[in-house]
């Protein structure tokens, strides 16, 4: 399974992770490089491989039955790229930043690998006094996301935006906060690559009244969890390559 990892996915995904049509492909995040490979070796400890028909090799972590992708054991701050999902699972540098989530009922949430890092790769939502944000799936992006369930989407109170225990206030599921908002459209362009940012700081900030600190992103130097300082986010972020592109 090994090999077939290597070649099965490539073909099958290089359309399913160029969120924008702008959108030049990102160079190198860092000194280091990877391929699918390194997906499949360092996420089979915490979760399981199969093989899906529309998708290839999806991986399916080993969580509880309420997991959610963007809203389960994790946060987010406001970064240089814009809103940026903190993870607290050791693997989530990987499946947050990388590729697509899709919900299947039979096997729950399934990630597909991706070549692009993004900063989280979700549409997001707001009014009512709620922010609220969803797992873009396989072939959506910022002018693609009808088709995103209701029942996919967590809605957050304005003032908790940035709340470190945010699952505490949030709301999953709400079909009356979904119909009660409408989509951002925001981007941010960052070293002349476009990331669907969210709410801006300015917007937090008047929906708050607090200021809203951005940190940078710096990257580490191996796969762990993300760590967050008061002016940085450390995550690692490879520069994801095809096997004949390796240097």
């Amino acid at each position: 399974m090994k090999a077939i990892m290597r070649f099965s996915i490539i073909v099958l995904l290089i359309g399913l992770t160029s969120c924008y049509t702008e959108r030049r492909m990102v160079t190198a995040q860092g000194s280091s490089q990877i391929s699918f490979q390194t997906f499949y070796d360092e996420l089979s400890p915490y979760g399981q491989w199969v093989e899906d028909y529309d998708y290839g090799y999806v991986w399916i972590p080993h969580v509880n039955r309420n997991f959610q992708p963007y809203a389960t054991d994790g946060y987010w701050t406001m970064t240089n790229y814009g809103n940026t999902w903190v993870s607290n699972y050791s693997w989530g540098w990987a499946p947050f930043h990388y590729g697509r989530w899709f919900h299947d009922d039979f096997l729950g949430w399934a990630w597909i690998p991706g070549y692009e890092w993004e900063p989280a790769w979700v549409c997001w939502r707001s009014g009512g006094g709620n922010y609220g944000w969803a797992p873009l799936g396989p072939r959506m992006g910022i002018n693609v996301n009808v088709h995103i369930p209701w029942s996919y989407w967590t809605f957050l109170p304005q003032r908790y935006m940035y709340h470190n225990n945010m699952h505490r206030y949030y709301n999953r599921g709400n079909r009356n906060y979904y119909q009660q908002t409408t989509i951002i459209n925001n981007t941010n362009i960052y070293n002349n690559n476009t990331y669907y940012s969210g709410p801006s700081a300015n917007d937090v900030e008047r929906s708050t009244g607090k200021r809203v600190s951005v940190r940078n992103v710096n990257n580490s130097r191996s796969a762990g969890r993300t760590s967050v300082s008061d002016r940085s986010v450390n995550v690692y972020r490879p520069e994801v390559v095809r096997n004949s592109e390796r240097t």
